[in-house]
């Protein structure tokens, strides 16, 4: 018995491989994929570089960062679907090892619960490792809400393992393309950024949400307890950098969700302020949440993003003019 059942499971695994190694061919979607992300940001040739989820492959412009900069900063923008908090950090740590052209790093702090459905295997295995160790730090998460976590991501990581969803949906898409930012064919520029010229049509409960635990992130201070392992990865990262002659810049994306805000209210407070750029506390917050400066609930458009870009230029240049 179990000797049939490895056997199938070689022919799964098998089958897969060159399922996946075909439908490569074809199908690569720069957004979707480190690796060709990571070509793409060598055939730029960066001194900077913005690394996140969707929300900075949308929220980030680094050509008005650029301009502002006066020319001194040549960005580019890997924001990535699906990209977790731990694969974000492997990619900061490559760059500043193996780039030594990038002076600085910016990485999004996020701790989105992405479906890992277009990931491959050394990601989200790397991710799933990561989320374990973070929920088991994570003091302001109950028990039954951990066990769910860890096996939400055994789950996945079988999933992946074995499924070929994700060569189906990359077929679907290479035969009948839609007209979406985001189920759509990528369309980015040199830099790496896609611009939305999209709106929503009105404020929604999702939006409202996010500005709510946006604003409540912002305003903590430093009573809860710390995620040690969370804040342990990051100053490392950090520490990394600094051996190197680099910077590493964490940032917050330009909202926060419901499930983000349980992590990250035990890691935003701690982080050294000079490696940090928070958003706004003030009523400036509010124009990235308003209809015409998103394309969905959760993405800035070309807009919005032109606001949220600025500002974060805004505050690097204070945190670099005061070392």
């Amino acid at each position: 018995m179990v000797k049939k059942i490895l056997l199938w499971l070689t022919f799964f695994l098998t089958f897969k491989i060159a399922l996946v190694l075909l439908v490569g061919q074809f199908t690569v979607d720069p957004r979707r994929d480190i690796a060709t992300r990571k070509a793409h940001y060598n055939a730029f040739d960066p001194n900077s570089v913005f690394i996140g989820t969707s929300r900075t492959l949308y929220g980030i412009n680094p050509a008005i960062f650029d301009s502002l900069n006066t020319g001194k900063t040549r960005s580019y923008n890997m924001g990535l679907f699906s990209l977790s908090f731990a694969n974000s950090l492997d990619i900061a740590r490559d760059l500043i090892q193996n780039n030594p052209e990038t002076k600085t790093i910016f990485v999004e702090l996020s701790a989105l619960d992405y479906s890992t459905i277009h990931l491959k295997p050394n990601y989200f295995v790397n991710d799933v490792y990561f989320r374990t160790q973070v929920m088991h730090g994570a003091t302001s998460v109950g028990n039954q809400e951990k066990w769910s976590d860890f096996l939400t991501g055994l789950n996945t990581t079988i999933f992946q393992t074995l499924s070929i969803a994700p060569q189906i949906a990359a077929v679907k898409k290479m035969t009948k393309p839609v007209n979406d930012p985001i189920e759509g064919p990528p369309d980015l520029e040199k830099n790496g950024m896609q611009r939305v010229g999209l709106r929503i049509s009105g404020l929604n409960t999702m939006v409202i949400n996010n500005r709510f635990y946006t604003y409540k992130l912002l305003t903590l201070d430093k009573k809860l307890p710390t995620n040690a392992y969370f804040l342990s990865e990051i100053n490392e990262v950090i520490a990394q950098g600094k051996a190197h002659g680099k910077r590493v810049i964490f940032y917050m994306p330009n909202n926060i969700t419901t499930g983000e805000f349980e992590i990250l209210s035990q890691v935003a407070p701690y982080i050294p302020e000079v490696n940090f750029i928070a958003l706004q506390k003030d009523p400036g917050l509010d124009v990235i949440f308003k209809p015409e400066n998103l394309f969905d609930s959760h993405h800035l458009n070309a807009k919005g993003s032109a606001i949220y870009t600025r500002y974060l230029q805004e505050q690097f240049t204070k945190k670099t003019d005061t070392l």
